[in-house]
C-alpha cells in the first residue's frame, strides 16, 4: 500500500516529491503522472474543481498521509478573476486554491490522517519582510494578488477545519530539470538566451526556494508528524537582478549586463498582479526538524551542475 496521497503529482514541485521523496506514492488529480515517467502505486482522476467527488475519493482513500501540491499559479492570469466584494468571490483560482485544501483538510480529519498543504510567500503583501512562521497573513488589499489571497484562504480553511495540519511555504522555486514547465530560474535563463528579458526588479527582495529542499522539508514533516506553519526558503535574500545577473553569469562563464527595473516605482500594469516588494521567508522552524535550506547561490550552482549548464 502506498504511504502518500499526493494531490498534484505532476506539478513542478509535487513531481519532484513523488520521484525523490523516498514515499511510495499514489497521487489523485487531473493528469496521471505514470503518463510523465512518474512512478505511482495508483492513480484516480478527480476535478479538484468538484469539492463533493473531491471528499468522496478523499475519505476513501487508504494513505496515512496527504499532501498537496496543486494549485493554480499563474499569477498575472489569475488576476482576472478578483472581484470587488469577496462574497463574489469566484473563479478556478478560488475553487483550486482556497476551497479544495479545505474539502482535502476534512476528507483528511474524518479519515483520521496527516494532512500538508503547500503554500506561498505570496500569502504576504511584502511590506515588512522577510517573514518568518509568527507572522500574521496580510489582510485583502490591492497589494495582496488574488493568487496570493485564494492561497491564503486555502491556509486559513485548513487550520480551521484540521488544526494539527502543516502548511509549507515556500518562494520563488526552481529546479534544474522539468520540462513541462519553467520555473524562475530557468525561464530566465531561457530569456536571456532568446534576447527577451524584461527589466529586472534591483529593489525586490525575494527569497528563492530550491524545489529539492521542499521534497526534504514535506519528508521531514511526515515523518515527524510536524504540524503548523513551516517556511522553506533560501537563508539569504536576493533581488530579482542579483539571481538573475549570478545565474546567467555562471552559466556563461562571464559578468553579464543585464536590463534593471523597479518595483516600487507606481502602481503594477493593468495586465501584472502586484508582487510583494519587500518579502522574503525565514524559515526558524526548520532547523527544529533537521533541515537546512540551500542557499539561493548554492541553488544555482547545483542547478548548472545537474543541467550542465543546459537548463
Amino acid at each position: 500500500m502506498a504511504e502518500v496521497l499526493v494531490i498534484g503529482a505532476t506539478s513542478m514541485v509535487g513531481s519532484d516529491f513523488v520521484q525523490h521523496g523516498g514515499f511510495a506514492c499514489a497521487a489523485l488529480g487531473r493528469r496521471d503522472p505514470r503518463a510523465l515517467g512518474l512512478a505511482v502505486e495508483r492513480f484516480d482522476s478527480v476535478d479538484l474543481e468538484d469539492p463533493l467527488a473531491l471528499h468522496r475519493r478523499i475519505v476513501q482513500a487508504p494513505e496515512p498521509a496527504i499532501v498537496n501540491f496543486a494549485a493554480i499559479t499563474d499569477v498575472d492570469g489569475v488576476e482576472a478573476e478578483r472581484p470587488v466584494d469577496l462574497g463574489a468571490a469566484a473563479g478556478p483560482a478560488w475553487r483550486v486554491n482556497a476551497l479544495a485544501p479545505a474539502y482535502l483538510a476534512h476528507g483528511a480529519g474524518e479519515g483520521k490522517r496527516q494532512f500538508v498543504q503547500v503554500s506561498t510567500d505570496f500569502v504576504f503583501d511584502g511590506e515588512a519582510g522577510p517573514y518568518d512562521e509568527t507572522a500574521s497573513r496580510s489582510p485583502f488589499s490591492p497589494r495582496v494578488s488574488w493568487y496570493g489571497w485564494t492561497k491564503g484562504e486555502g491556509e486559513r480553511r485548513t487550520l480551521v477545519i484540521l488544526p494539527p495540519s502543516a502548511i509549507v511555504r515556500i518562494a520563488y522555486p526552481f529546479r534544474a530539470d522539468f520540462p513541462s514547465k519553467l520555473d524562475f530560474a530557468r525561464r530566465l535563463l531561457q530569456r536571456y538566451r532568446e534576447g527577451s528579458l524584461p527589466p529586472l526588479y534591483t529593489d525586490q527582495q525575494i527569497s528563492p526556494t530550491w524545489i529539492p529542499d521542499v521534497t526534504a522539508a514535506v519528508g521531514a514533516v511526515i515523518r515527524q508528524r510536524f504540524s503548523g506553519l513551516l517556511h522553506v526558503a533560501s537563508p539569504d535574500l536576493t533581488t530579482p537582478y542579483e539571481f538573475a545577473s549570478a545565474l546567467i553569469g555562471e552559466s556563461v562563464g562571464h559578468r553579464v549586463d543585464l536590463p534593471q527595473g523597479a518595483l516600487g516605482t507606481g502602481a503594477p500594469p493593468a495586465h501584472r498582479a502586484p508582487r510583494p516588494l519587500k518579502g522574503g521567508l525565514r524559515s526558524v522552524r526548520a532547523a527544529g526538524l533537521g533541515l537546512r535550506p540551500t542557499s539561493w547561490q548554492e541553488g544555482i550552482r547545483q542547478l548548472l551542475r545537474i543541467s550542465g549548464g543546459r537548463s
